[in-house]
């Protein structure tokens, strides 16, 4: 079986010396053998999401310049950059709410004509940010805290390193879904071949609900780190069987 020999090492006792009855004494085991534990999965860190590539405004810049930023790069949201010092952002929300329009392809040539009296500096805010080590469970709560869709990203230095939004949250949770779904499905394949030692391309793709081409791609990446043996007969559907 698969790692037998791995449980073997777990389960060997090492004898230990001992001294004559006269001061006989115990030695100390210098290490405990226990069980071997599935390790842990490691949280998703916001740096493992965030966009590192980010535009920044002026706070001298008036507002349709920004707008034109806006709608060019389409974005919500910048940060806004002093000297290359992060002094504050400014949002989509922050000028539409000023022209009293719900979308900036909406403004008028008077509505730009008011913007570009008004500087970033005028109405930009404090942002609301996140250490890039903090998990995303954490970015989570303050988006839906200060009912926001993004968060700048911060390091230990407190320089500003990315931007994480709603979306990469989305997508990042998903890619890990698909891991975690992935491993399970492999590990009951792998669960199968060793109660039948071979299976068929066929046989393992109905039982695990997923299409013969993927079961091939699995079992090759496995082929690949001698874990098992794949067999194409000149007529047939392909097997595979553990590699012992």
């Amino acid at each position: 079986m698969v790692f037998e020999w791995l449980k073997a090492i777990f389960r060997w006792k090492k004898k230990l010396p001992t001294v004559g009855r006269k001061g006989r004494r115990k030695v100390k085991r210098l290490v405990k053998l226990g069980k071997l534990r599935k390790p842990a999965a490691r949280k998703i860190a916001v740096s493992d999401l965030m966009t590192r590539r980010f535009f920044s405004v002026r706070p001298s810049a008036t507002l349709d310049e920004v707008v034109g930023i806006f709608i060019s790069k389409n974005i919500s949201g910048a940060p806004v950059l002093d000297k290359k010092f992060f002094i504050g952002e400014i949002s989509k929300t922050d000028i539409l709410n000023l022209a009293q329009k719900s979308s900036l392809i909406d403004l008028s040539p008077e509505d730009k004509k008011m913007l570009s009296s008004i500087r970033v500096a005028d109405v930009m805010k404090k942002p609301i940010c996140i250490y890039q080590t903090a998990p995303i469970e954490e970015a989570e709560k303050m988006m839906a805290k200060h009912k926001i869709r993004r968060l700048l990203v911060l390091d230990k230095r407190k320089n500003l390193v990315g931007i994480i939004t709603k979306t990469d949250l989305v997508k990042g949770k998903s890619k890990e879904e698909i891991k975690e779904m992935v491993f399970t499905k492999v590990d009951d394949m792998m669960a199968i071949l060793e109660r039948k030692g071979r299976e068929t391309f066929k046989s393992l793709s109905i039982q695990l609900e997923v299409p013969e081409s993927l079961v091939e791609n699995w079992c090759k990446v496995l082929e690949d780190h001698g874990l098992v043996e794949i067999e194409y007969p000149a007529i047939g559907n392909p097997s595979v069987k553990l590699k012992v």
